[in-house]
Formats: C-alpha cells, sequence, structure tokens
C-alpha cells in the first residue's frame, strides 16, 4: 500500500471519541465532559498496527454544518482526495437514538464502516438488534474505563485483510428524484450518488469543491424546486421515522441512574440565582489554593535554582562562559520554572471541572446575559480556554455558527488571563499587597483574592470591548443555541494528572525555547559595549580604593553601582535610554522597559528577562532574591524603588490589556483570514495597555 491506511472516528460532540482515540493510539488528544473540545482533526498511527492513521474529527450532530468545525467533518467524508478509507461511528450509550441520526448519514455514503457504542450509561440496548438495523458490526466499549479496545484495536487492525461489508442499502431521499446529479456526475465522478446528494444537502460550497463542480452543484439545487431549508427538512424527517423504529428494536427506556442524580444537581448547580453564586465561589475557591497550597513548592524550587546557580558558578572557571550559563540561561529558566506549582494548580481544577461536566453547564447559564453583548452561551468554552491559552481558545470558536459572535468572540478571547500572564502576576502580586490572611479566622490569603481580582478585571475587560463592538457592527440575525448537557461524572484522577502534565510541561518547553533565545541575545547585549567598559572599570578600582576599609555596607554599594553603570554602558543599556522617554510615564526604567519589548514575543519571558538584566550578587541567587533587590534598589528618575506598588500595579494592567504573543497573533489572522483584524487587535489592545497602565501609575503615585 503507497501510503498507510485512514480510519476515521465520527460521532456526535461529547460522545468519547477522544478518549477512544487516545486509548487506541497512545496519544494525548485534549479529553473533557463537555462539547467542542475537537475543533480540527487529530491523526495519529494506531497502537495495534502502525500502518493503519486513526483520524479524530471534530463532533458534530449532523453533516449538514452549521459551524466550521462542523465543516471540517463534513468535507473530510466528501472530499475523494482526503476521505477515508473506513469510519469507525461512536455512539453514547446513554444518547443512542440522538446519535443514529448522523450514523445513518455516514453510513448512507457507502464507506465502509463499524460501529461503537461508548457504554457511559447503565442504559439497556440490544447489540443485535442494532447490527440487524444498520447492517454493520458492533462493538461495545467503555473509553473511559478501556474495556473492550482490545477487541476492537485487533478488528481495526484486520481491516486491511477483512474490510467490514455494509449489509444496508442508502435510504432513499424523498427529494432525490427532482434532482438531477448527472451535471455533478460528470465534474465530480470519484463521488458516489449518496456522497453527491450529500453536497446537494449541504450549506455553502465546499472549499475543496473545483470550479467546474459549482455551476452544476447549484443547478442541482434548484432542480429541486424549493431552498435549501426545505430540502434539509425533508430530509430531517425522513431520517427521524428510521431512528424511531431502530431506537424502538434497540432500546430499553430506562433512565440511568447517573441521569437521574444529574438531573438532581441541575436544579441546584443551574439555578438563576445560586448557578451564578456557586460558579463565583468555585473560581474564588481555586485562585485561594493557587496561593495556599503551591507555596512550599515554589519556595523549594526557588531555593533548588538558587543553590545550581551557586553551584554552577564555584565549579566553572570565571570568565564569560559561567556568567551567560549563570546570569542568563539559569536566572532565566529559573523565572519559569518557579512558577509551575501553580499553573499547575490552576490547570488541574480546570480539568476536573472540565471532565465533571460542570463547565457546559456554565456556558447554558450565560447565554443570556451574553447575548446582550453580541456573543452566546457557545462562546463561555473558548473564553474560559484563554484562562489557559488564548490559541486554542481561538481555535475552539470555531463551534460558534454565527460569524458575528464568532468575530467578537475571537477578538476578546486574549483578554482573559492565559498561562503566560499568570508568572507575570504572581511575581509582581506582592508588591501590590501583602502576603497575609483576611477573612473569618483569617481563613483566606490576601493575595489571592488580588489574584482572583485580575482575572476578573480581564475578563470584565473582554466583555466591555464585546458590548462596545456589538454597537458598532453591522447586524446579523441571531443564532440559536441548542445545548447537550452529558451526565456529571467523578473526575478521573489519572486523566487529570496525565492533563495537568502535558500542559505544564508545554508551558515550560513552549516558554523554555524562547527564554534561552531571549536570555543569551539579553546577556550579550547586557555583556558588550560600543564603546568598551574600561572608563567605567577604571572608575569602580578607584571607587574601591577610596573605600579602603571601609565597612562592607559601602563595598557592597559600590559593587551595585558598578553593576549599573555598565549596564548603563552596554548596547541593552543604551537601548533602554533609548525607549526609557516613552515608558518613563509608566514609571518604569530602560531595563525595564528592556524586559517589557522582550515579552512581546511571549509574556512569560518577562520574569527572567528581569532575572537577566537585574543581575544578583554571587551570594543573592533567586527569584525572591530578586524581588527583594528590586523593592530596595531605586530608580534614579523617580527616587522610589523599581518596583513599588505603583510601578507594579502598572505593570500588572499592562500585562493585562497587550497583546504579548505572537502566536496568537498569527492564529487570529488564520483564522479571521485577514491581517487588518489581528494587526487592528495588536494596535489596539497596545494602546489601551499602555493608557491603562499610565492611569494606574498615575493614581497610586500621586503624579
Amino acid at each position: 500500500m503507497d501510503r498507510p491506511m485512514k480510519l476515521a472516528l465520527i460521532g456526535n460532540p461529547n460522545c468519547g471519541k477522544s478518549s477512544l482515540f487516545n486509548l487506541l493510539t497512545g496519544a494525548r488528544a485534549k479529553v473533557a465532559n463537555l462539547p467542542g473540545v475537537t475543533v480540527a482533526p487529530t491523526l495519529a498511527p494506531l497502537k495495534a498496527d502502525r500502518g493503519i492513521e486513526l483520524i479524530d474529527l471534530p463532533g458534530t450532530y449532523s453533516l449538514n454544518p452549521r459551524a466550521l468545525d462542523e465543516a471540517v467533518t463534513r468535507d473530510a467524508l466528501l472530499d475523494p482526495d482526503q476521505r477515508p478509507d473506513g469510519v469507525v461511528l461512536v455512539l453514547d450509550s446513554a444518547n443512542i437514538k440522538r446519535n443514529l441520526y448522523l450514523c445513518l448519514q455516514t453510513l448512507d455514503l457507502g464507506i465502509p464502516a463499524i460501529v461503537v457504542v461508548n457504554e457511559t450509561a447503565a442504559l439497556p440496548w440490544a447489540k443485535s438488534a442494532l447490527e440487524d438495523a444498520l447492517g454493520v458490526e458492533v462493538f461495545a466499549v467503555h473509553a473511559l474505563r478501556g474495556r473492550g479496545t482490545k477487541a476492537l484495536a485487533k478488528r481495526m487492525s484486520d481491516w486491511p485483510n477483512r474490510p467490514p461489508e455494509v449489509h444496508r442499502e442508502p435510504a432513499a431521499a424523498p427529494w432525490s428524484e427532482r434532482i438531477d446529479l448527472d451535471g455533478l456526475r460528470q465534474a465530480l465522478p470519484d463521488m458516489t450518488d449518496a456522497g453527491l446528494l450529500r453536497l446537494v444537502n449541504s450549506d455553502g460550497t465546499p472549499d475543496w469543491l473545483r470550479t467546474p463542480a459549482i455551476a452544476p452543484l447549484e443547478a442541482a439545487r434548484q432542480a429541486a424546486g424549493c431552498g435549501l431549508a426545505e430540502l434539509q427538512l425533508a430530509e430531517a424527517g425522513h431520517r427521524s421515522q428510521a431512528v424511531r423504529r431502530i431506537a424502538q428494536a434497540v432500546l430499553q427506556q430506562n433512565d440511568p441512574l447517573d441521569l437521574n442524580l444529574s438531573r438532581r444537581l441541575d436544579r441546584v448547580l443551574t439555578h438563576r440565582i445560586a448557578g451564578p453564586v456557586i460558579l463565583m465561589a468555585v473560581f474564588f475557591l481555586i485562585f485561594q489554593a493557587v496561593y495556599a497550597w503551591a507555596t512550599w513548592p515554589m519556595d523549594l524550587i526557588d531555593a533548588g535554582m538558587g543553590a545550581l546557580m551557586e553551584a554552577v558558578r564555584l565549579g566553572l572557571t570565571p570568565g564569560w562562559w559561567s556568567d551567560l550559563l549563570v546570569d542568563g540561561l539559569l536566572a532565566g529558566i529559573s523565572g519559569v520554572v518557579i512558577f509551575v506549582p501553580q499553573i499547575a494548580l490552576l490547570f488541574g481544577a480546570v480539568a476536573a471541572l472540565e471532565e465533571s461536566g460542570y463547565m457546559t453547564r456554565v456556558a447554558f447559564m450565560n447565554d443570556r446575559w451574553m447575548r446582550s453583548l453580541g456573543l452566546d452561551g457557545r462562546a463561555t468554552i473558548p473564553l474560559l480556554g484563554g484562562f489557559a491559552c488564548a490559541v486554542p481558545a481561538i481555535l475552539s470558536a470555531r463551534t460558534i455558527p454565527g460569524k458575528r459572535e464568532r468575530l467578537l468572540t475571537i477578538l476578546i478571547t486574549p483578554w482573559m488571563t492565559c498561562s503566560a500572564r499568570l508568572p507575570v502576576y504572581l511575581f509582581l502580586i506582592g508588591f501590590v499587597v501583602p502576603d497575609q490572611p483576611w477573612g473569618p479566622g483569617g481563613l483566606f490569603n490576601l493575595q489571592g483574592l488580588f489574584l482572583f481580582t485580575i482575572y476578573g478585571a480581564g475578563l470584565v475587560a473582554g466583555l466591555a470591548l464585546a458590548w462596545i463592538l456589538h454597537r458598532g457592527l453591522p447586524k446579523a440575525a441571531p443564532t440559536q443555541f441548542l445545548q447537550e448537557w452529558p451526565p456529571y461524572r467523578v473526575p478521573s484522577l489519572k486523566r487529570t494528572l496525565a492533563q495537568v502534565v502535558q500542559q505544564a510541561k508545554g508551558f515550560v518547553v513552549g516558554a523554555g525555547q524562547v527564554i534561552i533565545i531571549v536570555s543569551i541575545l539579553l546577556w550579550g547585549l547586557s555583556n558588550t559595549s560600543p564603546s568598551g567598559f574600561a572608563e567605567v572599570d577604571e572608575a569602580h578600582v578607584r571607587v574601591v580604593q577610596e573605600l579602603d576599609g571601609a565597612d562592607e555596607v559601602a563595598l557592597a554599594q559600590a559593587e551595585l553601582d558598578w553593576q549599573a553603570a555598565r549596564m548603563d554602558a552596554s548596547w541593552s543599556g543604551r537601548l533602554g535610554a533609548f525607549i526609557e522617554p516613552a515608558i518613563a510615564p509608566l514609571g518604569y526604567d530602560g531595563r525595564m522597559g528592556v524586559a517589557l519589548i522582550a515579552s512581546f514575543a511571549a509574556r512569560e519571558v518577562f520574569v527572567g528577562t528581569m532575572a537577566t538584566l537585574y543581575a544578583a550578587p554571587e551570594d543573592d541567587e533567586g527569584i525572591r532574591a530578586l524581588q527583594r533587590r528590586l523593592g530596595q534598589e531605586i530608580n534614579p528618575s523617580t527616587g522610589m524603588p523599581i518596583l513599588n506598588a505603583a510601578t507594579a500595579m502598572s505593570l500588572i494592567v499592562f500585562y493585562m490589556l497587550a497583546m504579548q504573543c505572537l502566536s496568537t497573533v498569527a492564529i487570529v489572522r488564520q483564522e479571521l483570514g485577514s491581517w487588518t483584524w489581528a494587526l487592528l487587535q495588536t494596535a489596539g489592545m497596545t494602546l489601551l495597555a499602555y493608557l491603562g497602565a499610565w492611569a494606574a501609575y498615575a493614581a497610586l503615585s500621586g503624579v
């Protein structure tokens, strides 16, 4: 075979496709108990046979797509150039009747197929009756527990030698007699009549459709003598009858215990008053935990990195190489790894909420008030996803069918506080509010409350922008929001930890790659000078000679003055002096301005860059020591510490509002198909960030 055999997983949203995909391939596609997690095809070889590739396609309720992610699935089945060699149709045992609609549409295309029933609920069903009704092999599995997957994997690995036979004729479409397919047959000779009918009855014109086929497609639709909506309504009525007949033969109508429990929980968790209060309380407790539980591992990491830097410095011969390794690479990396415990706690809490099924209900609770901002409830998932990373969050906006709602969602998602902002906030919060208990009996942490407020402020800023744009953009007809609620589940510790490890690893590796490049570059700029350091070094020698016999405090200050003078004479010092007039109104000195510019590539490099630019004395290394030093060292321009409440709050506001992520700019351009929106968004966010940072500094410093 010239290419690997490709098998596609097809099913409704949240039916267990991605869990099954991970079990069969060993991949780590994101899994959650909510719809819309998979928005683009994921491909990996089958563990049982590496010559077979499995494709996890986005979930859809029908092959008549309403959103971009659903169109991906339709096109994968119809486009002759990407059509799979076979399909594995996944049905959820708790929703077999609803899942059968897509199942019948797919089987009618004539692609070799098998059906897998994911037994997520204890709802009785008859396997033999389902096989007889569909005319295909049926397998029962439990994707979360792995039950039944060995037999399924064996059958899939045997696919090339024994392709499944579909003992079922495509259902006769009641409108097909009125449609002339001759023109389409000539333009698309590789497609079956069932595929051509599916194309005629789908919205829009797929991108893969060749130009000669566009005119015959429109002609075939017009030949039906009715509109596309009427064709789709006729199909829905016809297939619904078939679904009811099969369901009556297969199902015994009993509500499983977990569905009854879910309904009782929903009466409380989605209550119009209690629901929002519970939601706020859940996230408030998460941010408290981020501070309360992460302190000791952070201190341990900081002490370990400080000891490592000291050991490396002592173990190497003094020189440029040891300085680069310690003051450049290790100082920069320490600014990333120290925050891993808090980031892991946040990722773990969100992953547990997603797997529990609670996050799906949050979208429903938000739908009504979000419509007043030009959004709908489906925007909740991308916005909450933005708290981890804006890139996959923006991709998940493909599930939103309305172009206007999708545009607004993409434009405001970068204002959600992503994991790259979190290290910056955690580094700066201590300069604004003290680390002390508050509330009844000192139960809560004041810095945790402030972090919760920062996250809320970013969300409010994004929603305010949506409201403004909603008033200015051309109006469009609102889309309906129909949502399927999965049953509540107890989160699996194993899967939650796997998600945490994967996301934390992605954060460290992604940030580490950038910080290594930035640290080397900044160390080079900070340790080279257009005029050399001879004059500065000679002046330092004279000062030390004059202080001969002076106390240690005076000598230590002379050392700090020398380091500052070398920095001012270096290339980075010259760059800082060049940009300082622009950032002085925000309370920043030149070196902080360089760190700000460096973080426009990726926000998370800010702390590591500060560690590189404000190099530590050999006996005072580590991020905690850096915080102490910046709180004591004076900025000559302001007469105040380099970092104080005003400058720290100014930086927090700047990072809250600015677009400092090249990957996000690129994905916005990709999803909106225009550099105009991407550049306007970046420029607008940067301007608002500057103005907001200036206002914060002016208010707190009394300038």
